[in-house]
Parts: C-alpha cells; structure tokens; sequence
C-alpha cells in the first residue's frame, strides 16, 4: 500500500477574511493614535536642526568678521514657494563686504563689494522665518531686491525674491542694514537694533501667513545681542 495514502500530509490554514479585516483594522487604529505624535516628533526634530544650524551659521559669521577683520553680513531672503502664495523668509548666506576707494583726478570714490562665502543655505522643507513684525522686528521691512540686471536671479535663485540683512562688524558688534549703497560713492545705513527687538522666529509651515495668534505652540526663536553678536535660542514647548 502507498505510504502516502496511509499518512496523509497536514492540511495549513490560512487567515480567514475576518481575521484579515481584524489584523488591518488595528494597524488603521494604531496609525490613526500614533501618526498626530510621530509627525509632530518629527517635525520638532526638523525645527531643531534648522534652527541650531542658524545659530552656528550666525556664530561662524561673527567669528569670520573679527578673523578676517572685515565686515560680514547675512542675508535672508524672502520670497514664494508653490503652493504657499505667502511670503516667507525660506534661505539664507553669507558675504564678505569690502569698501574700496578708487582714486579719479582729485576725487576718491568709495564702493562697497559683496563676496560670497559659501552657498546660499534653504531652511528645510516645512520650516520658515514667518515675515512678521512682532515674530521676527529683526527681519522686518519692504527689504531689498536680490535680483540685479546683472543676476536676474539673485544669490537667492528666485526672480522675484527680496532680502533684509544684519552685518557683523570687525569688533564683534551686529548691525542691522536699513539702506543700501545708490551707487558709486555710497555706502548702506547701518543701525543698532535694541536688544529686545534684535530676535526673529523660526516655525513649522502652516500653510497661510503667520502671526502672533497662529504661531505654533512648538517654535525656535533667536536673539542677535547687538552689542557683542552673540546669539541666544529660545524653545518654549512642543507639538
């Protein structure tokens, strides 16, 4: 007699429908409680690394300003990214500035220079400097086109974007540009900001312009004392 007819092999049982949609059930259940937590750590996560490598940029421009014994200044620039119709400050660099005199006759002419040092730096995707007064006065204003004749484009690598700046001095001290150079033979207005206006506010995207009232709970904000340049964080909670 066949040996297999006489030990017939196990049958296996496979998941019944039920089964199935209870299993896919709980990973829905699971997902729906947890998904809110994990994007918000997610999320925390990205707004600290943006805003500690602000910090280190800002701490490397002062740095660079009494190193080089030239004037530094950082530029943010703000302009549009689809599908936000709002504007926000979304990147940032550094230059070196230098003022030459150009001797003519008997008239000495003074420029001022911009050098790139480095790339321009995008804050991560979700993460923006809200382009409000209360948020970020350090920042406030019209601000200046980024795009020239000669750059359509600007450092920024936007047409239409513009950029407000601070400038750190040769003595460790921060500025804040109020004008630019017309011109040959002109330089840009540089102020003190005072202390408590000398801060701006990094937060996550959401999606409309933001102020005071909508700010979320979870943000990083930034002082530029600019009687030394040194910068101070604050981080009040999270999501």
């Amino acid at each position: 007699m066949n040996a297999q007819r006489l030990c017939p092999v196990p049958r296996r049982s496979a998941f019944t429908l039920v089964e199935t949609l209870v299993v896919v059930s709980i990973i829905v259940l699971i997902l729906a409680l947890t998904g809110p937590s994990l994007l918000g750590t997610m999320q925390a996560s990205k707004l600290t690394s943006a805003g500690g490598s602000m910090v280190g940029f800002l701490s490397e421009a002062q740095q660079m300003a009494v190193t080089l014994n030239t004037p530094v200044e950082v530029r943010f620039f703000r302009y549009k990214v689809r599908p936000d119709q709002f504007e926000s400050y979304r990147s940032y660099q550094m230059f070196k500035v230098s003022t030459p005199s150009v001797v003519a006759g008997a008239t000495v002419r003074f420029e001022e220079l911009f050098e790139p040092l480095g790339q321009v730096f995008r804050l991560p995707e979700g993460v923006l400097i809200p382009h409000d007064t209360e948020l970020s006065p350090l920042l406030s204003g019209d601000g200046f086109p980024d795009s020239t004749a000669a750059k359509p484009n600007g450092y920024s690598g936007v047409a239409e974007a513009k950029y407000v700046a601070i400038r750190f001095m040769t003595d460790g001290t921060c500025r804040r540009v109020t004008s630019v150079a017309a011109g040959a033979n002109s330089i840009g207005n540089l102020v003190f900001q005072t202390l408590n206006q000398s801060y701006f506010t990094l937060a996550g995207n959401i999606g409309r312009q933001m102020n005071v009232a909508s700010l979320p709970k979870n943000f990083f904000t930034i002082q530029v004392d600019p009687f030394n340049g040194k910068t101070r964080s604050y981080r009040p909670g999270e999501y």
